[in-house]
C-alpha cells in the first residue's frame, strides 16, 4: 500500500530526485566549497553557512554511482537535518514540491513516478548521513569500537585543522569522578 509524502524533486546528475520536506530545512545556494583531501567521495567538500561549517554530500557516490562533478560556489543545495547532523545535498535544479505516492522502503532509494508520469528516485536524507558518517569514520578510525559508537550526533566532529584528527571533547575542569 503507498502512502502519500510531501517531497522536493530536484535534478542532479541528468536524473530526477527527491527527498522528503520534513528533512530539508531550506533551499540554498553554496557558498565557497573547500574539498576536504581525506574525504570518501560521498563527501564532496564543506561550505560555510552563517557561520556552521556543513558537509556537502555527493548524492550520486552515497548511492554507489560514479561521483558527480565537484560543487562549486553559487551551486544550488539542500539543506537537510537528521537528529540534529545538518549537511548540505548539492543539486543541478529544484523542480517541483510534490505529494507523491510511496510504498515505503527499507531506507533503499525507490523509483516513483511523478503527477506526470515520470520516473523519480526518492531518498531517504538520513540513510545518506548515516552512510557518509560511516565513510568519514572509516577514514579515520583507529578500530571498530570507532564506528560502532558512531550515531549521527557525533557528525561533523570538531578537526584539527593541520593535523586532521578529531579533536577530542572540552574540558570543562571538573575534576571529580562521577
Amino acid at each position: 500500500m503507498a502512502d502519500l509524502r510531501n517531497v522536493i524533486v530536484f535534478a542532479l546528475g541528468g536524473a530526477r530526485w527527491a527527498a522528503e520536506i520534513r528533512h530539508v530545512r531550506e533551499v540554498a545556494s553554496l557558498g565557497f566549497v573547500t574539498a576536504v583531501p581525506t574525504a570518501p567521495p560521498g563527501i564532496a567538500g564543506v561550505f560555510n553557512l552563517r557561520g556552521t561549517i556543513v558537509p556537502v554530500l555527493d548524492v550520486l557516490a552515497l548511492v554507489g554511482r560514479a561521483p558527480h562533478l565537484p560543487p562549486r560556489q553559487g551551486d544550488g543545495a539542500l539543506i537537510v537535518e537528521v537528529d540534529g547532523a545538518i549537511a548540505a545535498i548539492r543539486v543541478d535544479n529544484v523542480d517541483e514540491v510534490a505529494s507523491l505516492a510511496v510504498a515505503p522502503a527499507d531506507g533503499e532509494p525507490v523509483t516513483i513516478s511523478d503527477s506526470r508520469g515520470r520516473p523519480v528516485t526518492l531518498i531517504d536524507p538520513a540513510t545518506l548521513l548515516r552512510r557518509a558518517l560511516a565513510a568519514a569514520q572509516a577514514v579515520r578510525a583507529t578500530d571498530a569500537a570507532d564506528l560502532a559508537d558512531a550515531t549521527l550526533s557525533d557528525w561533523p566532529r570538531p578537526i584539527d585543522a593541520l593535523t586532521g584528527a578529531i579533536e577530542p571533547p572540552e574540558f570543562d575542569g571538573d575534576t571529580t569522578i562521577g
